[in-house]
């Protein structure tokens, strides 16, 4: 039944409130209840404490009978008070009522004894059957010498009280039945209220298990429910990107492996065909050769690229000299270097540097960089490699005297299958993510990237190392 934050909200406040309102409303009742008894019983002795004297003074002969069965009279129309006087003997000689039929009865109740013996009882219930209306009976001996002479007997119906009681009792109870209205109402709303984002959160959940991303939750509040609403929409928003990341490297994917087979596939039906004479043949495998070789290294791109999006592209760090692994990466390209006469300017402004990083990781960058560099300059070209020192930090350059990349394409060029000069289509030869990895090697390393390039002049590469210690 309670299957929701809502309803389980509700009953919680509601059993509170309930719990609550019937201990205050049996408290408030009980509470009430003992102060108009205790108050009544206060007033009765209040009075009972004037009769005496008036006894007193009817004993001593002051006052007359008529004078104070007048007074006692007057008592009994203001308390609603029958009151008797008793001789020591517990003979009654004295009402307040016109019920003359009293006087001269004797009361024999254990309670008249205490009361002639010098103690003030007070009693709650009938008297002896005299009445079927419950009394509250206040009993108070008259001394006179520090003897007991005489005693009062104050019968005072509980109706009055009990009705007093029960008009206050509907005070209260009608007061805590608006009050649970009230609340219920305010429960009601605060429920909703809190409960609202988190069926949001379910209905968006579940679209977004169904794989729409564009799912947002309104937030209200600034307190931890609109705070974990700023994180599902964070979330949402993420796999949203990621989603939309997905398709396009799917995309690109498709693509960047759709043209190689393509003109494989053509190469080699022409030569299955014979419509590729015999002497030709050669060329044609050579660029089938050269298409596959590029899908290899697509292949091994996409893997590395695979990996560092799930934290799973290690870097371990290590002391080695950035000037020797420099020469060792150049070694790769000394062919293509002489074939294509490009010229290659070393700038080492010491011959040994050593930097604490991932040797294969940087190793990769300098691949990258330097083939970057390679693709984008003419034949009879330049390219500079220049390592300085400066603060803690070692920073190489890589310089090329290439076509250079527009402000514009400078943001975008370390998105994955980004490839510059699209137009002239000058780098048909790249797989468009030898950059992105070169950042996100640096980066994993805390390190920095920068390119500085205009067109029509070249381009500069510039990232940093940490420097070790062990120089």
């Amino acid at each position: 039944m309670l299957n929701t934050v809502f309803k389980k909200l509700m009953a919680t406040y509601f059993g509170i409130i309930i719990g609550s309102f019937l201990l205050l409303g049996l408290l408030f009742s009980q509470l009430l209840g003992n102060y108009f008894f205790d108050r009544h019983e206060k007033l009765l002795l209040e009075e009972g404490a004037k009769i005496n004297d008036l006894v007193i003074d009817y004993m001593n002969h002051y006052i007359t009978k008529e004078r104070l069965d007048l007074e006692l009279q007057s008592v009994e129309r203001f308390l609603n008070t029958r009151i008797w006087i008793l001789d020591k003997r517990g003979y009654i000689y004295g009402v307040s009522s016109n019920e003359k039929e009293w006087i001269g009865k004797q009361i024999t109740a254990k309670e008249m004894v205490d009361v002639l013996k010098g103690r003030i009882i007070v009693k709650k219930g009938t008297f002896q059957g005299t009445w079927q209306t419950p009394m509250l009976t206040v009993g108070m001996p008259i001394l006179v010498n520090g003897q007991v002479e005489n005693a009062i007997i104050m019968h005072s119906p509980l109706y009055e009280i009990t009705n007093t009681i029960q008009e206050v009792h509907k005070i209260i109870w009608a007061t805590m039945g608006i009050s649970f209205i009230i609340s219920a109402i305010v429960i009601y709303f605060l429920s909703k209220k809190l409960s609202q984002p988190l069926q949001s959160m379910d209905q968006a959940a579940k679209k977004l298990a169904l794989g729409d991303f564009s799912q947002r939750v309104d937030v209200y509040t600034e307190d931890e429910i609109g705070r974990v609403t700023h994180t599902f929409n964070n979330m949402a928003e993420q796999l949203e990107k990621m989603e939309e990341n997905r398709r396009n490297f799917i995309s690109a994917v498709a693509h960047e492996l759709r043209s190689p087979l393509t003109l494989m596939k053509g190469f080699v039906q022409g030569i299955v065909d014979g419509t590729v004479e015999a002497d030709d043949q050669p060329k044609y495998l050579q660029i089938i050769l050269k298409e596959t070789t590029r899908l290899g290294k697509l292949i091994s791109n996409l893997l590395d690229v695979q990996r560092m999006e799930s934290n799973a592209y290690p870097i371990h760090p290590e002391h080695f000299d950035i000037n020797e692994l420099i020469r060792r990466t150049l070694l790769k390209y000394e062919e293509e270097i002489e074939r294509r006469k490009i010229e290659m300017n070393l700038d080492f402004r010491q011959d040994t540097l050593i930097v604490l990083a991932d040797r294969d990781g940087i190793e990769q960058v300098l691949s990258n960089l330097i083939e970057n560099a390679m693709k984008f300059v003419d034949e009879g070209g330049s390219i500079g490699i220049r390592v300085q020192e400066k603060s803690d930090k070692a920073w190489i350059d890589i310089k090329d005297n290439g076509i250079g990349i527009s402000k514009e394409e400078q943001q975008v060029i370390w998105n994955k299958f980004y490839k510059v000069d699209k137009a002239r289509n000058r780098n048909k030869e790249g797989t468009g993510l030898g950059l992105h990895i070169a950042k996100q090697i640096i980066e994993r390393h805390g390190e920095q990237i920068q390119v500085e390039s205009e067109l029509g002049k070249g381009t500069i590469f510039r990232f940093s190392l940490t420097l070790s210690e062990k120089q």
